[in-house]
């Protein structure tokens, strides 16, 4: 599980990136290789343009196609549980925005890293949700959540949660709060996570 979740932690951030910037490099070997034999038609350019040109886009197109499926469906999950292990990196500042967690059972601490030095500015318990305030306001997560013990958490997209705050007046008036609470904490030495 361990492995999965730092597969996870890559795609979601600069690797994700890196991964479509590799399948596009793919793509345009594949098409010098085509044009290479227009140009200069030969029995090697001919082997390359055949062979090697189609394996080439066809391993671009797999690995485009799962990261867009994987990055689709978490933004637009409902609830799939996570576990986190102890000292595990649930996201990290700066990460993008694409879901909310709501903590089942365990404990999540709050980080703020400055001048090197890491600060747990709050610890967050069953029942308790993070996340939210990057889904609400588009930006970047502001500070890093690690699981202080096991955390099961479930995981809502962010078009979901969207859609849940427009419909459950409720769910609204209570992240609203939070969000009122966790701003007034920041003008008093940080805000909790987005």
């Amino acid at each position: 599980m361990k492995r999965t979740k730092s597969i996870q932690a890559q795609l979601d951030t600069s690797a994700g990136t890196k991964i479509l910037v590799f399948a596009q490099i793919l793509v345009l070997i594949a098409f010098l290789l085509g044009l290479r034999f227009i140009v200069r038609t030969t029995g090697g350019s001919l082997f390359l343009a055949a062979s090697l040109a189609p394996a080439l886009a066809t391993i671009a197109l797999i690995l485009s196609a799962g990261l867009l499926i994987y990055k689709y469906k978490r933004r637009h999950s409902l609830f799939l549980k996570e576990e986190f292990a102890p000292g595990e990196i649930v996201f990290q500042k700066g990460d993008s925005s694409d879901c909310a967690y709501f903590i089942l059972s365990g404990e999540a601490e709050v980080i703020r890293e400055e001048n090197g030095k890491e600060t747990v500015i709050a610890t967050l318990l069953p029942g308790e949700y993070f996340g939210e305030m990057a889904l609400l306001s588009d930006h970047p997560r502001n500070a890093t959540v690690r699981a202080k013990t096991k955390l099961a958490t479930e995981m809502v997209g962010k078009e979901n949660f969207l859609a849940m705050m427009r419909a459950v007046r409720s769910t609204r008036a209570d992240v609203e709060e939070t969000v009122k609470q966790r701003l007034g904490h920041s003008v008093g030495g940080g805000a909790t996570p987005r």
